[in-house]
């Protein structure tokens, strides 16, 4: 039996549950965040990290070096309809400091959190399986 002792337990370290750690350790509350698989190297539903995240990147100080992970962009979204091509959202007027959508793999992203969450002493990741047992 495994026995964590902390302030503040996560279930999951998906984009909410690492960010939520990071918050939480940058803040000085012990935090473990608990994971069922070893990586972040599978398969994603969402690789699109957009313009209100990437602002929220921005006031943590993130941005400069998250933007030098190799990712692409999307200033519009259209539709091509025969011969029609129809903008039906363009980021241009959003305020905003990145006015597009970066699309890199949600695994990068992932362990950019985690990487600077582990910069505090307060942050803990744990992985875990459903068959272990242990007391918080």
């Amino acid at each position: 039996m495994m026995e964590i002792k902390t302030t503040c337990c996560i279930a999951g370290g998906g984009p909410a549950g690492m960010m939520l750690g990071f918050l939480l350790a940058r803040a000085k509350v012990q935090v473990v965040v608990l994971e069922k698989h070893k990586d972040f190297l599978r398969d994603f539903r969402g690789d699109t990290v957009h313009p209100s995240t990437l602002e929220l990147m921005h006031e943590l100080g993130l941005l400069r070096e998250f933007l030098e992970l190799p990712h692409s962009t999307v200033q519009e979204m259209s539709l091509q309809i025969g011969d029609d091509h129809l903008v039906v959202g363009h980021f241009e007027h959003l305020p905003v400091h990145c006015k597009f959508i970066a699309l890199m793999p949600q695994w990068d992203f992932l362990n950019f959190m985690a990487d600077h969450a582990r910069r505090y002493p307060q942050f803990d990741f744990a992985n875990v399986q459903r068959s272990d047992r242990f007391d918080l």
